[in-house]
């Protein structure tokens, strides 16, 4: 047991030596952080003129006047949490695709397991990296809100940059929650990357899912029966999920959130089965040499 986790942890240790050469998680990182800085500054903004603005599916928030509870940090984070989690889905997908897609074209992973690495401790070891890099993302994203959040209160009068109100229990949920509903996106990502074994087929079919469910969900919101269905959907079933973010723990969800709790078992069930496909097909499908894509 401990050798075999041993043998995943080391390919995740070369996986990552390999991934950090190219420049794809660079430019990802960048564009994602960017982002998050757009957003807070526009807020910023629109503090500035006592207006309201609308931060992700959490609703308007009113920030005119008010730099303690919505700009300062880590109210500011949590906030740009929410914000970032239809973006950082996509990002996460495009690299899960492009760790595992590209591998097929370059023929690199008939040579890895040619020297002697299991096959599904190669496959989970890239699932591991994606994950890791998704958490490390969002750190990265939230350290820099926090100088954001420093800048800002420099031009507030009798401001701090923390927020008087930090509830730092609170906001290492709404993280650990954000993380979580990231896991669905990079299964599925990888997923459709083993069935195609083409990091572009892999794109496309990923973008078109979400592309693809956000229209249908669009269309068929109005019907009452489809509102109940809804739930069973992968994008919805995260929302709700993380629409509980910053309203208690998992355990008090369980206990009277059954919405939320149902979001989170579903998310777990497309995890699972979709994880345990991708496992399947790799382990019983042959590898073929370089394709040149």
């Amino acid at each position: 047991m401990f050798q075999m986790i041993g043998e995943v942890l080391t390919l995740t240790r070369w996986e990552w030596f390999k991934l950090r050469r190219r420049r794809v998680p660079w430019i990802l990182l960048a564009v994602s952080v960017l982002l998050l800085q757009i957003a807070y500054w526009v807020a910023y903004a629109v503090s500035r003129i006592g207006e309201d603005v609308t931060f992700g599916a959490g609703g308007r928030v009113s920030v005119g006047g008010d730099f303690h509870e919505v700009l300062a940090f880590p109210n500011s984070a949590g906030i740009g949490l929410a914000f970032s989690h239809g973006f950082s889905a996509i990002l996460i997908m495009i690299l899960a695709v492009s760790l595992t897609g590209s591998e097929y074209g370059w023929g690199t992973v008939r040579t890895v397991l040619a020297r002697g690495a299991g096959r599904w401790q190669l496959l989970a070891s890239k699932l591991i990296l994606v994950s890791i890099l998704g958490a490390a993302a969002l750190i990265a994203g939230t350290l820099a809100l926090a100088i954001s959040s420093l800048v800002a209160s420099l031009t507030v009068e009798s401001s701090d940059w923390i927020a008087a109100s930090a509830r730092w229990g609170e906001f290492a949920r709404i993280f650990g929650k954000t993380v979580y509903g990231l896991l669905p996106y990079v299964v599925l990502a990888v997923f459709f990357a083993v069935v195609t074994t083409s990091s572009g087929a892999a794109i496309g079919l990923g973008l078109g899912y979400v592309l693809a469910e956000n229209i249908v969900v669009g269309i068929l919101s109005s019907f009452e029966w489809f509102e109940r269905a809804s739930g069973f959907i992968l994008g919805q079933a995260v929302e709700v999920w993380l629409e509980s973010a910053d309203q208690m723990s998992l355990d008090a969800v369980s206990a009277g959130q059954p919405d939320a709790l149902q979001g989170f078992l579903v998310s777990l069930a497309y995890i699972v089965v979709l994880s345990g496909l991708a496992f399947w097909i790799f382990q019983r499908r042959d590898i073929a040499g370089a394709k040149g894509e």
